[in-house]
C-alpha cells in the first residue's frame, strides 16, 4: 500500500473513511446489482475494495436525487407524478438511474444534472405535468402529459375486448396508487380520440 491509487479498504475502513454505517455499507454492497458498486476482492475471509474507485462510485451516487427532489426542480408539491412518469415516461423524460426497490420498481433516483435539463427544456406551452385544464380548454384534457393517460390508450389498445374492470386490474397491477375511480375518469378520456 505505497499511494492511493493502489490502496484498497475493507469495510470498517470505508466506514471510518466515508462517514457510513458499516449497516449502510452492507445494504449498498448487497444492492450491488442495481447501484453500480464497485466490485470487491477476497482478501482471506475479508472484502477489500479500490480506495479511488469507491471515492468517485460514491462521489457519483450522491449526486442522485429522489422523486420528491425531482418534484421540486419540476415545481410540483408532491412526488406522485414524478414517481409514475418514472414507470410511464412522457416526452424527454430521464429514466431513473437506479431504484431502491428494483424488483417492484419503486423508490427511483436519479441524477440531478438529468432531471434539471428535463425540468430546463421541458415544453413550457404546456401545463405542469399532471396539472388540470379548465373545461374546454385546447390544450387537452385534465390528464395532458399525465403518464397514467399513455399507460390506459396502451392498455385499450393491446386489450380492446375486455371489460373496463378488467382493464383497472390491469393499470393498478402497472402502476399502483390510483383509485379505480380515477382509473375510470382516464380511461373514459384515453378512448377519447387525441387532441392536437
Amino acid at each position: 500500500m505505497t499511494d492511493d491509487t493502489s490502496r484498497r479498504l475493507t469495510r470498517d475502513e470505508l466506514a471510518a473513511t466515508h462517514g457510513y454505517s458499516r449497516t449502510t455499507l452492507e445494504r449498498l454492497w448487497a444492492d450491488r446489482a442495481t447501484n453500480g458498486h464497485p466490485d470487491a476482492q477476497r482478501d482471506g475471509r475479508t472484502l477489500t475494495w479500490d480506495a479511488t474507485e469507491w471515492a468517485e462510485w460514491d462521489r457519483g451516487r450522491q449526486d442522485l436525487i429522489t422523486g420528491a427532489e425531482f418534484a421540486r426542480l419540476l415545481g410540483h408539491k408532491d412526488s406522485s407524478w414524478v414517481s409514475k412518469a418514472a414507470n410511464v415516461p412522457p416526452e424527454g423524460f430521464p429514466a431513473p438511474t437506479e431504484w431502491g426497490d428494483p424488483e417492484n420498481r419503486r423508490r427511483p433516483k436519479w441524477r440531478r444534472g438529468d432531471a434539471q435539463r428535463y425540468a430546463d427544456t421541458r415544453t413550457s406551452s404546456l401545463p405542469p405535468a399532471g396539472a388540470g385544464n379548465r373545461s374546454g380548454s385546447r390544450r387537452g384534457t385534465s390528464y395532458t402529459d399525465d403518464p397514467r393517460l399513455a399507460l390506459a390508450r396502451r392498455i385499450l389498445a393491446e386489450h380492446p375486448e375486455e371489460r373496463p374492470a378488467r382493464h383497472i386490474e390491469r393499470l393498478h397491477q402497472l402502476m399502483p396508487g390510483s383509485s379505480a375511480s380515477t382509473w375510470t375518469k382516464i380511461l373514459q378520456t384515453a378512448r377519447r380520440p387525441e387532441q392536437d
